[in-house]
């Protein structure tokens, strides 16, 4: 658990993230937040490019997505 309120369910962020990204493509998320579309993107095989303006958010979905990459994008 962390501190940012609206973390969305991982599934959701996967589906949208097939639904709008060509195969290969890069998703950009200019309010990245605690990172569950980075998390989405990278687990789904493509490429991510996150923004967020608060250190400790940024670190946290620093965190979250590393996690999926060691995984494997499982």
């Amino acid at each position: 658990r962390h501190p940012h309120p609206p973390v969305q369910p991982p599934t959701l962020k996967r589906y949208l993230c097939r639904l709008v990204t060509t195969p290969g493509g890069l998703v950009l998320d200019p309010c990245a937040g605690s990172g569950s579309t980075g998390r989405g993107a990278v687990a789904e095989g493509f490429r991510f490019i996150g923004i967020e303006l608060s250190e400790e958010y940024a670190e946290i979905a620093r965190r979250r997505i590393a996690a999926i990459i060691k995984k494997g994008r499982a």
